[in-house]
């Protein structure tokens, strides 16, 4: 018994050691650039456009699909979504409650920060076209290529995914139309 407490002395020693220079060797001033899909796309309201079509963003159909109170509008999620019928950004507004208000600018742009943020590094890879949409948790999860609490949520070649898939192809595949057809079928 003797013996092996030197020995796992020892061990712990080198092991705090080589802890100490690595976590020594982090540059706290280091910026991860990340590049994500247009904001502009993500965040287009439900309306109706000049030729008379709906209109809507990516944000719309997440916001549909996944921002129910029991689902991604609740704080503790790693992908947390604002939306007008469920979780809301706290507002001196009134009308700023579930069920109230649109959503607003604000929530929006916590929306899509949250999506980008998920997987900063691999939405980069994504959007430059060095990765597959599949490859990111937002498309994985719903499709339910991996394990999702929710089930099934998006389907290939459904609209949704349309949707989802042509805003992270950039501006020129962007799929408008996807987005507001996928407000209105499963």
């Amino acid at each position: 018994m003797r013996a092996i407490f030197p020995m796992f002395a020892a061990l712990s020693a080198a092991v705090i050691v080589a802890l100490g220079v690595a976590c020594s060797s982090f540059d706290q001033n280091a910026v991860t650039e990340v590049t994500g899909p247009d904001y502009g796309e993500f965040s287009i309201t439900n309306s109706i456009g000049a030729d008379g079509a709906t209109n809507a963003g990516v944000d719309a159909v997440l916001e549909q699909r996944c921002a129910s109170l029991d689902c991604h509008g609740q704080m503790g999620r790693a992908l947390r979504l604002f939306s007008q019928s469920g979780l809301r950004l706290i507002s001196q507004d009134a009308a700023n409650v579930p069920g109230g208000a649109p959503t607003t600018q604000t929530e929006l742009v916590a929306n899509y920060q949250a999506v980008i943020g998920l997987q900063p590094e691999l939405m980069t890879e994504v959007v430059q076209g060095n990765e597959p949409p599949t490859a990111l948790l937002l498309l994985r999860k719903p499709l339910q290529l991996e394990r999702h609490k929710g089930g099934q949520v998006i389907v290939p070649g459904s609209n949704a995914y349309d949707c989802i898939v042509s805003w992270l192809g950039g501006p020129s595949n962007f799929s408008e139309r996807a987005c507001a057809l996928a407000l209105t079928s499963p």
